[in-house]
């Protein structure tokens, strides 16, 4: 997962200033993001590290990231669902404490997406450079989720081994110099990388 943040994203070079938060968003190419109308969100964030190892971030700092989220995307037409099965979208919210990049874009997926097992998710982006990187990062993904709410045919197809049905990733924004100990700055530049994320994402809005 680290490598997957760390590569989709291109981070810039190890000499910039690490005491700044810099705030990077890829989307899907063609994605038509004014079909969707309706999305879950996860209501707690993962914590993810190179051993694996899965905790999630308190709750008290994770429900107003979260509740940011949702309104950015409520405030762009979209509404919120209590129950997956209706949500056209799904977005999920990960830490990941540190990234060491130079690895392709196209290195990971999620075999068992959140909610609908049997299926997974791979990042749908151009190609990426990398370099080396650590900070870190509050990430956030959407995902196509139509297909499997619909159980009809699969998402994308690179990365997958014959027959995995494929949700499609169509938008990742990650915060880069975001500390795990969330202190007040950290918190800060949390709060202010996410409505950043959406300001310079002006595509993502419905149609409705």
């Amino acid at each position: 997962m680290a490598g997957f943040i760390s590569g989709c994203s291109a981070p810039p070079s190890s000499e910039e200033r690490m005491s700044q938060s810099i705030v990077l968003t890829k989307y899907a190419p063609g994605a038509n993001f004014g079909a969707f109308h309706t999305f879950f969100i996860r209501p707690e964030i993962r914590i993810l590290a190179d051993n694996d190892m899965t905790e999630v971030v308190d709750d008290a700092l994770a429900a107003p990231l979260v509740a940011q989220t949702a309104q950015n995307l409520i405030a762009r037409g979209y509404e919120q669902v209590d129950d997956k099965a209706d949500a056209e979208l799904g977005v999920e919210m990960v830490f990941v404490h540190s990234v060491h990049s130079a690895v392709s874009c196209y290195s990971w997926w999620d075999p068992d997406y959140w909610g609908y097992p049997g299926w997974g998710y791979y990042p749908y982006y151009g190609g990426c450079s990398g370099t080396t990187w650590r900070a870190g990062t509050l990430a956030t993904m959407i995902v196509d989720l139509t297909p499997a709410r619909n159980e009809g045919g699969e998402g994308g197809e690179a990365g997958a081994e014959s027959g995995d049905k494929l949700l499609s990733s169509i938008w990742f924004s990650g915060v880069y110099g975001v500390e795990s100990a969330f202190g007040d700055a950290s918190l800060a530049r949390a709060h202010e990388g996410i409505d950043q994320a959406f300001a310079q994402s002006p595509y993502l809005m419905t149609s409705r």
